[in-house]
């Protein structure tokens, strides 16, 4: 045993395996495989948190905030591992070869669990509401405070030095809060749904997950990005499917990396 698991063993710190390109593949395998045993609770799942987005985006626009959509879009696939908890629940009922039922995912989210991820879910909607605010900061710096519709923003965007500018600096902005939050939320979702682990632990043990593969977990988190890029490209529609398919993957990567 090296001096890190040593370490790890007396502080009660799970031990982390690096994580390799086959471990993303089987990964995602094992996901699609998950999916495709309860494609109904998934959809459903799925559909809730498309549903949700696409209300925010109706109040954010139809308040004269249009400027802010594509923050909201970008922030809303932060807090997907929160919304994916009841995925994973489905994934470790079907390692213990139990049937999926509602009632069954009902039981094992116990209270316990639901306290500690719904600490880090208000963590994570904290971040979404200061990465909310950096968008409006950035948008007053290239727009000035007039609001505008969301054709004369697209037309800003593509056709003007301040629209290249706003984003610019706001993928710069929005990169490094998606590094922050993927490097906080990788495993500790699944690690609280599986171990029952406070969420100060949960979270310790994700941010060590990334520090020992930082490469191969950052192709992780952009290739998740992207997924969900293409679920927003779909109006929102792919999202219902995109959400359960990663959600059952992160399952799986947690389970090979965190021993």
């Amino acid at each position: 045993m090296s001096i890190e698991n040593v370490d790890n063993a007396r502080s009660g710190l799970p031990d982390i395996r690096p994580a390799t390109i086959s471990d993303l593949r089987e990964a995602l395998s094992r996901g699609f495989s998950d999916f495709r045993s309860a494609p109904l609770h998934g959809l459903v799942i799925g559909g809730t948190y498309t549903f949700g987005g696409l209300l925010i985006l109706f109040v954010v626009n139809h308040l004269g905030y249009a400027f802010l959509g594509f923050p909201i879009m970008a922030g809303f696939a932060l807090i997907g591992p929160f919304a994916a908890i009841a995925i994973y629940e489905i994934s470790r009922l079907r390692e213990r070869g139990e049937a999926v039922t509602w009632q069954a995912m009902a039981r094992g989210l116990t209270p316990e669990v639901k306290r500690e991820c719904a600490y880090l879910g208000i963590l994570l909607i904290f971040l979404l509401a200061i990465w909310l605010k950096s968008g409006a900061v950035v948008y007053a710096m290239f727009f000035g405070m007039k609001l505008m519709s969301l054709s004369a923003l697209w037309d800003q965007l593509f056709t003007t030095a301040s629209g290249a500018g706003f984003l610019l600096l706001g993928h710069a902005i929005g990169a490094g809060f998606a590094v922050f939050v993927f490097s906080l939320s990788v495993v500790s979702f699944p690690l609280m749904v599986d171990r029952k682990v406070d969420f100060v632990t949960a979270l310790i043990t994700s941010i060590r997950t990334v520090q020992a593969s930082p490469v191969i977990m950052l192709c992780w988190g952009a290739f998740l990005g992207l997924m969900i890029l293409i679920g927003f490209a779909t109006f929102f529609i792919g999202l219902a499917l995109v959400l359960p398919v990663l959600g059952h993957a992160s399952w799986h990567l947690y389970r090979r990396l965190v021993v």
